[in-house]
Parts: structure tokens; sequence; C-alpha cells
């Protein structure tokens, strides 16, 4: 498999992303990647780039399925990240012998593409989602669309790591976690995050991995359709992972 990785500021001030990939999770030949959008700061997303994968493996190596380890790993970032005010959406994926696992929170997102189309693994945390709009509400989030207030700070995630003033007003940091088995039709799994999504669909976005034979060639264009010719601004980190073998 082929992977790799691109991450540009943009037209923000300042980049508040940041990643991990490793081709060889812990010597076993794995794969293990996280893309995580800080707000706020970049103190959250630095930190979760460096953190989180170190709690999944300890919790892989003692047991834990990649689904438990994944919830522990985000929960427990979260609390040590509790006396900084930043925060940040995460996605992540595990990949093992043809399994692939993911996690998120916010609206970051990993996709895989076939010939066929595509399949979302991840789920957005956004007040569209009606379940989470319906937690936020009942747990006294005031919300201004597509903002969840407390008292006068809104954010727009309704899960994220860190953020410890918004968690009293159901802004969790328990991921959604999901399985998918590679089909031998599969052809790249794809995760970004919502530099990408706010201003290409996924339709789009599978169209464009299509056109492309090698990984490198497409995050070039599609670094270039979002930045140049559709003029998004945040910032943009894209992690593509080619699923045949050569």
């Amino acid at each position: 498999m082929k992977a790799v990785v691109i991450s540009e500021r943009g037209l923000r001030p300042e980049m508040e992303d940041a990643h991990f990939l490793d081709l060889n999770f812990a010597n076993c030949g794995w794969i293990f990647a996280g893309i995580y959008d800080g707000h706020g700061g970049r103190f959250a997303a630095e930190y979760a780039s460096k953190r989180l994968h170190q709690i999944v493996l300890e919790k892989l190596l003692s047991g834990s399925s990649p689904g438990g380890a994944f919830i522990e790993s985000y929960e427990t970032t979260s609390e040590e990240l509790k006396t900084q005010d930043s925060g940040t959406t995460a996605v992540n994926f595990f990949i093992r012998d043809k399994d692939i696992f993911t996690a998120n929170v916010g609206d970051a997102r990993a996709l895989v593409i076939n010939n066929a189309g595509f399949r979302q693994l991840t789920v957005d945390h956004r007040l569209e989602n009606m379940e989470e709009r319906k937690r936020v509400e009942e747990m006294g989030g005031h919300i201004r669309y597509p903002y969840v207030y407390r008292g006068y700070l809104g954010l727009m995630p309704t899960r994220t790591i860190g953020d410890q003033y918004f968690k009293p007003v159901g802004v969790i940091a328990t991921p959604s976690v999901s399985k998918y088995k590679v089909a031998e039709d599969d052809l790249v799994l794809l995760a970004a995050c919502d530099g990408l999504f706010d201003v290409m669909t996924n339709g789009e976005v599978s169209e464009f991995a299509m056109r492309f034979s090698q990984p490198d060639s497409l995050l070039e264009a599609l670094k270039h359709e979002v930045l140049l010719n559709r003029f998004g601004t945040d910032n943009l980190t894209i992690i593509v992972v080619f699923l045949k073998q050569d």
C-alpha cells in the first residue's frame, strides 16, 4: 500500500492542523494515521498528534479491540487537555490485514473509494446531525445555528477532543467508530479535515481519485482544486492510501 499526506495552511493566519502517519505501526506492518483540526490555537491538535496513537497502541497490546482502543484514547487525550482552552476535531484510521478501523469526532471524514463510487466510514458531528443536536439541547446547549453556544462562546463541531469549556453542554469526546473490510474493487482510502469537505462533496473527491494512479498526484490535484480553483481559505490536510498492492 502507498500512503501520502499533504498539509497546507491555506489563507488562515495560523496553521492549526496536525497529523500523524505511520506505515509500520508497532513494527507489525500495520498502518495508523490521524488528522487533527485544531481551534482556539494549535495546542490540542499538536498534543493529540503526538499522544493519541500511543494510547491506542497501549490498549491494543493489552488486548483491547480497535474500537475500544479508539474510544479510550480519545476520551483520555481529551481529559489530559482539560486545563487547556483549545480543542480539535479528529479522524483516525488503523489498517490491519484487510480491515480498516476508523474513529472520528467533529467534521473530519474518511472515505473508501472505488469505481462504483464511495463509502463514508465516519460520522459528521455537527448540528445538521439530528441525534447530535438532540443531545446538545438536552444537555443545555444553546443553539445559534451552526454553532453550539455556552454563554457567549460558540463551537461548530458537537464532538471534539479538548474544549473543556463546552463539555457541560454536550460537546463530548467519545468518537464514532467503525470497521470496514477492504473489498477487491476498493482503490483508495482518503481522510481529510473540513478544509477539503467544506468545498468539495464526497462524490467530487471520489471523481478526482479515479483520475490518478499515484497518491502524490491526487493530493496535488486536490490541493490545487481546493485552494486555487475554489478559493478555499481553511487549513487543508489530506491523507491518501492506495489500497492496491503493486
